[in-house]
């Protein structure tokens, strides 16, 4: 039963993907003290920090939560050591429910 569970989530997530052309996109994204913005080929969008569900970082991404269900992926390899450290200063400023990293 575990496994049937385990491969039916896979491919609806595969499924959801490649039906939606928007999060295909490269996306760019703008963090500043009040908002974030996001910037994609066919859309632009920004969030107030104070709509954010929860922040959650692992070693390599940011997992920006909109809702329980929602969440903008934002890889941490185009981010300096510096860069991180003011995201999640701005993160903490902000009184975002947060999981974040030390290093």
């Amino acid at each position: 039963m575990l496994i049937f569970i385990t491969v039916r989530s896979y491919f609806r997530l595969k499924n959801a993907f490649y039906s939606n052309n928007k999060i295909q996109e490269e996306i760019i994204y703008v963090f500043d003290q009040e908002k974030v913005n996001t910037r994609g080929e066919t859309f632009d969008g920004e969030f107030a920090w104070d709509f954010v569900h929860k922040v959650k970082e692992n070693k390599d991404w940011f997992l920006i939560y909109q809702s329980a269900q929602t969440m903008n992926m934002v890889p941490k390899k185009f981010f300096t050591k510096d860069q991180i450290s003011q995201l999640r200063n701005i993160i903490k400023s902000n009184n975002v429910r947060a999981k974040l990293r030390k290093n």
